[in-house]
């Protein structure tokens, strides 16, 4: 009997290990923003087992049972979530922290990590604005901060769009919201910043 009692106890302290044990560790990943000043990172889970190494996102349902405190450089917009956002109004290489609690259990796991926030204006070269949610606009990445001025033109050099904005965002409609038709389009780039040099070049739009 007292066997069976030991096994019986022995048997709950494995499930209630296994339950309150949910993670190895943790870690986070960086998810770029629209704005090259701003950048996203999302907590993760990290488990192993039998030699591989999972990660999984954390949600926000995970606040329940976890307790998230972001630091390093400076703090986010939000602290508090799995996935939180840092603006800066500088470039250069940043210090990013995560601590997390596993309420259930007390324990602390932390990962610090360095990024590098760059200013840089990207501006793609293809898009398909055909309303199937992927690469449907065209946006110029940019710091966020300094106004960019953008002119598109067609292959006959007429201006089909143009728009002031630190972010250009783009849906390939003219200015009276009809939509373009496919083709290759010129663009020209100025920045206010006197330091970033005008740019130009081709983009397609496909549907």
């Amino acid at each position: 009997m007292d066997r069976i009692k030991v096994f019986i106890y022995f048997i709950f302290f494995l499930i209630a290990n296994s339950a309150f044990a949910q993670v190895d560790t943790i870690t986070f990943r960086f998810v770029p923003d629209v704005a090259t000043y701003r950048i996203r990172c999302q907590a993760q889970k990290v488990n192993v087992v039998s030699g591989d190494t999972t990660f999984t996102d954390f949600q926000i349902a995970d606040t329940t049972a976890y307790t998230f405190d972001w630091g390093g450089d400076k703090e986010p917009i939000v602290d508090g979530l799995p996935l939180v956002t840092y603006e800066f109004s500088t470039p250069g290489i940043k210090t990013f922290s995560l601590s997390v609690l596993e309420d259930a259990t007390g324990k602390t796991f932390i990962e610090t990590k360095s990024f590098e926030i760059r200013d840089l204006i990207r501006v793609p070269n293809v898009f398909t604005p055909n309303g199937d949610g992927e690469n449907d606009l065209f946006v110029v990445n940019s710091n966020g901060i300094v106004p960019l001025d953008i002119s598109i033109y067609s292959r006959t050099g007429t201006l089909v769009y143009s728009a002031r904005a630190p972010i250009i965002v783009w849906d390939g409609r003219n200015s009276s919201g009809s939509e373009l038709s496919e083709g290759v389009y010129f663009y020209i780039l100025k920045s206010d910043d006197p330091a970033v040099l005008d740019q130009n070049g081709f983009l397609h739009l496909y549907r």
